[in-house]
């Protein structure tokens, strides 16, 4: 029996202008959790007059958990400063209304970029200090490229940071997926911020 290692897997954040803006990042040596779809609308059992028969059947609550944030975390070691600091200012900007630049460039949010229900726009944040980006993901498995993409990704600054330790420095990051998640296979084109 072969096991196979994942290899070079690498994580880019883009913003929504006509040519994405991007950084990206390697995660190897690093942690990755996300779920690979979005939540489902919850199913109540309707009884026929409290029993179980064949006129019982599942009703479709509110779209309030489908349209709940799911959580995206991460982690990897410092090795580079320029990355490091545009990574941090990438987290400033989802949390500033982008007032901060990434190498003095500007990011546009991706909140209304994305359908969660399938036919609706994601709701503006009521908090216009929030914005939010692309995440993709890509992994190597034994020579194929397999990834996901999670759209409409709040990084919220209070729930990222470093943590300093013997064997280095590390940038953890909880993030909050609002939009899409699907399946890829390759990067999207785009422009590097640096």
């Amino acid at each position: 029996m072969t096991i196979e290692t994942l290899k070079e897997a690498r994580i880019r954040w883009y913003d929504s202008t006509a040519s994405p803006l991007y950084i990206e990042f390697l995660l190897d040596p690093g942690d990755f959790s996300a779920p690979v779809g979005v939540p489902r609308q919850e199913e109540i059992l309707k009884l026929d007059r409290n029993n179980f028969n064949a006129n019982a059947h599942y009703i479709v609550t509110t779209d309030a958990a489908l349209m709940a944030p799911v959580p995206v975390s991460f982690s990897f070691p410092v090795t580079d400063a320029v990355l490091t600091t545009d990574i941090l200012d990438w987290i400033t900007a989802m949390n500033d209304g982008l007032s901060t630049q990434v190498n003095s460039q500007t990011l546009e949010t991706t909140e209304t970029d994305s359908q969660r229900n399938g036919s609706v726009a994601n709701a503006v944040f009521a908090d216009s200090n929030k914005s939010t980006c692309i995440l993709e993901y890509v992994i190597e498995i034994g020579g194929t490229d397999l990834g996901w993409k999670y759209e409409g990704l709040w990084l919220p600054a209070n729930e990222c940071g470093l943590t300093e330790g013997e064997e280095g420095t590390t940038i953890a990051v909880a993030a909050q997926c609002y939009g899409t998640i699907t399946q890829l296979t390759a990067f999207t084109s785009g422009a590097a911020v640096r």
